[in-house]
């Protein structure tokens, strides 16, 4: 079943990078992505197993009732496959991360630079967000890899600091990252471009950094640092400075490659996000075409790597299956009379209630990326006093902070595992306060964009 999934998983990947250059057969597709649904179910972990069940559930019902065509099932089904190859594309980072050890250059730049806690802190979500914005899901462990021993021995409330510096730096990535899968949710849903969303996006990333910074500076970590002072090797010091180079190129290498491919009008807007990750990885792989370790690297990868992305590949043709139905059966025309209603009664102010609305229904469970498909198709079809941008600001600031404050959120899970603390502290008790006044400056700023 393994091989099967990383068979499936590569040839859909192949398949959306083939799709940009020529037609590729949509039975094609649909049959791998079939393969790899019918042999990952099994393979998923019980969180994403049953809201993954639900919603294959509901939107083959839905396909069922309305008595839809047997190629509408096939669009459906492959609707979010180009996300699928977009995760397994941007995994290939993590190879070029580890033979490079460019986790002594963060500990060299830590130990070196810093003497208090608030700079600290800036500088470990600053990392976060940066390796984040091409490592997405594989952020935790790097950063737990990174930071873990550095800091055990520099703060006192070592768990907190660490927790919210990932937390944060992680969510808030998401508003300009092309790689990262809220945005290509938001994007497909919304139909707002990658350069529509990335002045803003990033604009509002950056806010969010500053406020997360102050807030600390000012009520917690503000003490001297307790490691006593670094002396580096002579190799580390040469390095250095010429890996935080690599890094810093690679992340803005990948943004003028999507730049440019949009200024050429090549493939849809998710395509050149993966034209681009996959050139850009293979590059900086190539680099290290003479590094000892690469070929046991490169090996680990296609044994294991390929399919750390099963549990959201499955997850996302199921949420594919569900949109597709619900695009294609009309629904949305029935409940956007009573929904518009509602709209015109709240006026301005449902850009308040729309993303808490979101926050409060995941914080009970319901997963960010489900949310966000739903809200923006019941969104656009709505007249909201806002442009399309601003909306999918909204969309993409409530999920970004429901992966914040909700336990059941898979960045709470992961981070709370791997720092020995429970999900509800990494989440509510420790980031409340930062996601509340957060919403309030990204409400503002969508609507102020707007204009």
């Amino acid at each position: 079943m393994n091989k099967l999934c990383k068979i499936a998983l590569l040839a859909i990947t192949f398949l959306h990078v083939a799709k940009l250059f020529m037609p590729v057969s949509l039975e094609l597709l649909s049959f791998f992505t079939a393969v790899l649904f019918v042999c990952g179910l099994g393979m998923q972990k019980k969180g994403f197993l049953r809201i993954t069940v639900l919603f294959f559930v509901l939107g083959t019902t839905i396909l069922l009732v309305y008595r839809l065509a047997f190629p509408v099932w096939m669009q459906s089904l492959t609707s979010m496959t180009n996300i699928i190859a977009i995760i397994v594309v941007m995994q290939l980072f993590s190879i070029p991360i580890e033979a490079g050890r460019y986790s002594d250059t963060v500990e060299y730049w830590l130990k070196k630079l810093f003497r208090k806690e608030s700079s600290l802190y800036f500088f470990a979500m600053l990392v976060t967000n940066l390796f984040s914005s091409f490592l997405l899901f594989g952020t935790v462990p790097v950063m737990v890899a990174l930071f873990n021993k550095a800091l055990k021995n520099s703060v006192l409330d070592y768990q907190r600091f660490f927790a919210t510096a990932i937390m944060r730096g992680y969510a808030l990535v998401l508003f300009w990252a092309p790689g990262a899968v809220i945005i290509l949710l938001v994007m497909q849903v919304t139909h707002v471009s990658w350069s529509e969303l990335f002045v803003p996006g990033f604009l509002l990333s950056t806010i969010g950094l500053i406020t997360s910074y102050l807030l600390e500076h000012t009520l917690r970590f503000n003490r001297p640092v307790l490691s006593e002072p670094f002396e580096a090797s002579a190799r580390l010091a040469h390095n250095a400075p010429r890996q935080t180079v690599h890094i810093v190129l690679v992340v803005v290498s990948l943004l003028l490659c999507i730049a440019l491919l949009e200024s050429f009008s090549i493939g849809t807007a998710t395509g050149r996000i993966l034209l681009a990750g996959f050139m850009i990885s293979v590059v900086w792989i190539v680099s290290f075409a003479k590094h000892p370790k690469l070929v046991a690297i490169l090996k680990t990868y296609a044994q294991s790597g390929i399919t750390q992305a099963t549990d959201f590949a499955i997850f996302f043709i199921a949420v594919g299956l569900f949109a597709g139905a619900i695009d294609h059966s009309g629904i949305l025309m029935h409940v956007q009379p009573l929904l518009q209603e509602s709209i015109n009664r709240m006026g301005i102010f449902s850009i308040i209630v729309i993303p808490l609305l979101f926050i409060v229904i995941a914080i009970f469970g319901i997963h960010p990326l489900v949310l966000a498909v739903m809200f923006g198709k019941i969104l656009l079809s709505l007249s909201l006093p806002l442009s399309s941008v601003s909306v999918a600001l909204l969309l993409i600031l409530a999920a970004a902070i429901s992966f914040i404050v909700s336990p059941f959120a898979g960045m709470s899970l992961m981070t709370a595992k791997f720092l020995n603390v429970t999900p509800l502290d990494v989440s509510l008790r420790w980031n409340l306060l930062f996601c509340t006044l957060f919403l309030a400056e990204g409400i503002l700023f969508a609507y102020m964009w707007s204009f």
